[in-house]
């Protein structure tokens, strides 16, 4: 897979709509330079403002975990790996073009919070950005600790560098109030996006093609998902499919909760929409909810089809399972791909299925995710956004194809198609901003176990978990506006 065409396939899928919240240009009478090196027709030409720091230090407080993400966003020297060499060369570049120097301050996801509002109660202009986990900075926002990025022309957050579906999911108060912006500064992000994981090895055992072209046609759906998943279900001599490490048994499917949640989303059921102010209200009760939920439930009741197996240790783990040959497919975030590396079976990835093809897109669940935000503490709002801006494109130009290579990296090979549905992929990321605002947390896990359980109670325990879901929404509502 040529760098080229996977960037053609990202610019496609990203300029056929504009970006509603703060569709700012950006552009500036005063440039230094075009970068035409790599353009094609289909790549926009990207300016580059005026701008020197006088050597000048620019600090990232950057998210960090012990969790297995791709987090790093700057290195010392080269390293030699493709991946890390291509941020290398990011920040060098932009070092050298700005005449800054760029300071990365990684810190522990259980403790960056604390520290940037600290520094932010304190009155520092010590961070320029934060790279912040989006589940965990309500508080910060309801506070007012970051500063609206909507209204940031140096942003130009209506192009393909940044995320448009997150972005839009985030923006309130008719698209005039947006506090994080989803990029691909951290890969955390693109990392925890989760996709199902097919073996390619006993899809020939089993003569299935690869459903790569029924994603490219849009017939993807959980039908088209089951169909594989009956055929992967076989005893091999065991007396049953519980659960053995040492057995033969193969499965249709192995997953865990979160992956259950990934299908929901991904067949276009919602928790919460935006209604005509673009305003946050429930979509939990909408008919397409119901119907998604009532679905999977069906497809994963039977014993051998479905196997959920998540005890957070080697080999009873839903990953370990996939590794070893014993399942079809997984459900899994793409950071997966780091423990199949020597994995004996090849696989490939494909998104979580529509729900039907009526469905116009697909959608992509994305958890955790760390996006930009900008302290209020910042005394340098406009070149901290040029610096930013040009951060992104050059990650999205020239990044992401190396990620591409480096998550699918097996037995060195690569897998083109794979390589063409993660770009797919990360197009069609979603994430449900009410976890963000910790307004459907217990409700997302509890709806999520009601539907691995046979999905019997779902509407009790909508109807339960629904009056606090919209009083933590009026709550925040309040402390924003």
């Amino acid at each position: 897979m040529k760098r080229r065409f996977i960037m053609s396939v990202l610019v496609a899928a990203l300029l056929v709509s504009a970006f509603g919240c703060g569709d700012s240009t950006g552009t500036t009478d005063e440039t230094t330079s075009t970068d035409t090196a790599k353009s094609t027709e289909t790549e926009p030409e990207y300016i580059y403002p005026k701008l020197d720091l006088e050597g000048g230090d620019f600090t990232i407080l950057n998210t960090s975990t012990t969790w297995g993400f791709y987090t790093d966003i700057d290195f010392d020297e080269a390293t030699g790996d493709k991946l890390d060499d291509a941020i290398y060369d990011r920040n060098t570049f932009l070092e050298d073009k700005f005449n800054f120097n760029l300071v990365a301050v990684n810190e522990d996801i259980d403790k960056i919070v604390s520290v940037m509002n600290a520094s932010i109660m304190a009155g520092d202009d010590q961070y320029q950005i934060g790279i912040m986990p989006t589940n965990r900075i309500a508080a910060m926002i309801t506070d007012q600790s970051f500063t609206n990025l909507a209204t940031i022309p140096e942003l130009r957050l209506d192009e393909p560098w940044w995320d448009k579906n997150i972005n839009d999911e985030s923006c309130f108060h008719n698209d005039s109030a947006l506090y994080f912006a989803a990029s691909d500064l951290s890969l955390m992000g693109i990392d925890g996006m989760m996709g199902i994981f097919i073996n390619k090895n006993m899809m020939v055992d089993l003569g299935q093609e690869m459903p790569y072209q029924q994603v490219r046609d849009g017939k993807w759906t959980l039908d088209a998902m089951y169909s594989l998943m009956k055929l992967g279900a076989s005893l091999n001599g065991d007396e049953s499919f519980n659960w053995s490490a040492d057995g033969a048994a193969t499965y249709g499917h192995i997953g865990w909760d979160t992956g259950v949640t990934a299908m929901l989303i991904g067949a276009g059921a919602k928790y919460i929409k935006s209604d005509e102010n673009n305003l946050p209200v429930i979509a939990f009760e909408d008919e397409q909810f119901y119907n998604a939920a009532e679905k999977i439930a069906s497809i994963i009741s039977q014993p051998g089809e479905y196997l959920d197996l998540n005890k957070n240790q080697n080999p009873d783990h839903y990953e370990m399972a996939f590794r070893a040959g014993r399942t079809l497919m997984t459900t899994a975030q793409i950071k997966a791909t780091s423990k199949f590396r020597d994995m004996e079976d090849d696989y490939g990835i494909v998104p979580p299925p529509k729900y039907d093809e009526s469905q116009s897109e697909y959608y992509v669940y994305t958890t955790p995710l760390a996006a930009v935000c900008i302290p209020v503490t910042n005394q340098d709002i406009s070149t901290t956004a040029i610096i930013t801006d040009a951060m992104a494109y050059l990650t999205w130009r020239d990044v992401l194809p190396e990620y591409y290579d480096n998550s699918l990296s097996q037995k060195q090979l690569r897998d083109e198609d794979s390589i063409e549905m993660l770009a797919l992929m990360r197009d069609s990321r979603h994430f449900e901003i009410g976890q963000c605002y910790g307004w459907t947390n217990t409700l997302t896990t509890n709806i999520a176990r009601q539907i691995m359980s046979g999905g019997t109670s779902i509407a009790s325990t909508i109807a339960s978990g629904k009056e606090a879901v919209i009083t933590s929404i009026e709550e925040t509502l309040e402390l924003l506006w």
